[in-house]
């Protein structure tokens, strides 16, 4: 039996005394900068009403904490703080002239159930909101702070990242994309998933240059003369020419004030929070897989509590600058020299060796009999770790490997936040739902069903959200196809390939869920900060495989 009074709860911590006193030196750092620059320190309740933040992003509702005070209203932990702090700004500060600047600093509380380090369940967040001024010497002022706090704390290595949400919301205009698809190509935009946008754009009679434009958002990062280039496109409408515009002003601004080498565009930053309206900035840095720092332009968000401001600002993610600092001073730290790549033992990563020793790799070591796990290719500065195969996308995520090969059972299972780039075609089969041939066609509008699988996050995904159905998934580790023979389940959703299993056992394929093969992820941050070797990857990847 577990013994809970010893521990604390998934994804909440102690903080030690060497610990604790980084992260007070970074919050002391990141308050003198803020005061400097003339923004001034509140504080904002723990919880609030969940209709605070429900009415500023609804789609965020499902991963926070909520509970009930004892009139039976409904409250919920802060999931970020710029939400109260412009309900602050806007129903306490209506005699104070215009603009205003705030700082904060604090935590803030998200559950989600595909937890994960990306994902920590309590954080600390400093930051400033600039709100009354719509400028682009704002939105550069918030960058330029952000860049002195993160310098300032000992930060060697980073770089901010700017995009601008409008273009893809005029792009999205232009091509005539309903709002629910728009949501949904957010989203796969967002993680590089290049079949998923392909399969969306597919629906829609598009002009073919903004369909392009669109299929190749997730590339578009790196230097400010991708968005020069894309403003030589004559078919763009003014909405989507105008946010380029901005982040152009906005550019030259930060590098007018010396801040040139710390910034990069990103055309493909589309964030999931829905209150951002213009610019948007992320940081990145070789020692951490995840952003250190978000932040953006958000015109809408104080209208929501009765007075329309427009607004900017920028968090800092005040764990992950400490955990910067640690791997930045271990000597240990080659990340920003090597490549590293994760393959899954077995038969996927004999095919993914083939591939690679095609496209000049040394790949030899890896062909004997070795139990070693770790193998180096020093000409092309490229490291291969071999790890099981559901731990590859773990290993990805959290920046111990820069990318990985795995099948997309594996990815869609374990729900981590990666970059999807390319499908490589082999181990190809297919997830479905199968079950006894009388179950045929008695599928659709079932409310009650047991469901057994090796994948109970797919399973979930297509009944619940896919398909709107209520079933009771029961997780089993193998011989699937029981689970209707002895009645433990209705149907089953499995890996299907020949399909013969399951007709030697009396079941068939009722419902397709989806195709299967093996694909290439990658690293939210080595894409930005190693650009260049894994793009030359991916690139001579799918000549390879075309």
């Amino acid at each position: 039996m577990e013994n809970r009074i010893t521990h604390t709860p998934t994804g909440l911590a102690d903080i030690l005394c060497d610990e604790y006193e980084l992260k007070l030196k970074i919050e002391n750092t990141a308050a003198e900068v803020f005061k400097e620059r003339g923004y001034r320190m509140v504080q904002t309740p723990t919880f609030e009403y969940f209709d605070v933040y429900d009415a500023a992003n609804p789609t965020s509702a499902e991963n926070m904490y909520k509970f009930f005070d004892e009139n039976g209203r409904m409250l919920a932990l802060r999931p970020d703080i710029t939400t109260s702090v412009a309900r602050l700004v806007a129903t306490k500060c209506g005699d104070r002239p215009l603009p205003v600047r705030i700082s904060y600093r604090g935590s803030a509380f998200r559950n989600d159930e595909t937890f994960s380090r990306a994902r920590q369940r309590e954080f600390t967040q400093a930051g400033i909101e600039l709100i009354g001024e719509n400028s682009v010497a704002a939105d550069a002022e918030i960058i330029e702070v952000a860049i002195d706090v993160l310098s300032r704390s000992g930060v060697s290595k980073f770089q901010i990242d700017i995009g601008q949400i409008e273009f893809f919301k005029g792009l999205v205009e232009q091509a005539g994309i309903s709002d629910k698809d728009a949501d949904r190509l957010r989203s796969i935009i967002d993680s590089k998933d290049f079949i998923g946008i392909e399969n969306i754009l597919s629906n829609y009679n598009i002009e073919d240059s903004i369909k392009k434009l669109l299929y190749d958002l997730p590339t578009l990062f790196g230097g400010i003369e991708i968005v020069h280039n894309c403003l030589k496109m004559d078919s763009l409408n003014e909405r989507s020419r105008n946010a380029l515009k901005n982040i152009i002003d906005v550019y030259e601004c930060l590098k007018e004030r010396g801040y040139e080498n710390y910034l990069s565009i990103d055309l493909g930053l589309i964030p999931n929070l829905d209150y951002y309206t213009g610019i948007i900035i992320k940081g990145f840095t070789y020692s951490v897989g995840f952003p250190i720092c978000t932040g953006g332009r958000y015109d809408n968000l104080t209208s929501k509590f009765g007075r329309s401001m427009p607004a900017t600002g920028v968090a800092i993610g005040v764990e992950r600058v400490m955990e910067t600092l640690n791997a930045e001073n271990s000597n240990a730290d080659d990340s920003d020299e090597y490549v590293t790549v994760a393959l899954a033992k077995g038969r996927l990563a004999e095919l993914s060796v083939n591939i690679f020793e095609k496209l000049g790799f040394d790949c030899a070591e890896m062909k004997t009999k070795t139990r070693k796990l770790i193998f180096t290719d020093e000409k092309n500065k490229t490291k291969f770790i071999l790890v099981k195969a559901s731990d590859v996308p773990t290993y990805v995520e959290y920046g111990a490997a820069d990318i990985g090969i795995v099948g997309k059972d594996t990815l869609l299972e374990s729900g981590k936040n990666l970059y999807e780039v390319l499908d490589l075609g082999f181990g190809a089969c297919k997830m479905a739902v199968a079950g006894p041939k009388e179950m045929k066609g008695k599928l659709e509008g079932r409310n009650i069903m047991r469901v057994a699988s090796k994948y109970p996050e797919i399973a979930r995904e297509y009944f619940h959200k896919v398909k709107g159905q209520t079933v009771d998934i029961i997780k089993l580790n193998g011989s699937v196809e029981l689970g209707p023979l002895v009645g433990l389940s209705e149907v089953i959703v499995d890996i299907v390939e020949s399909g013969k299993t399951l007709k030697e056992n009396g079941l068939e394929v009722l419902e397709d869920i989806c195709g299967l093969s093996a694909r290439l992820v990658v690293n939210r941050v080595s894409m930005k900060l190693k650009r260049e070797k894994i793009v030359k990857i991916i690139e001579e990847m799918k000549e390879e495989i075309s």
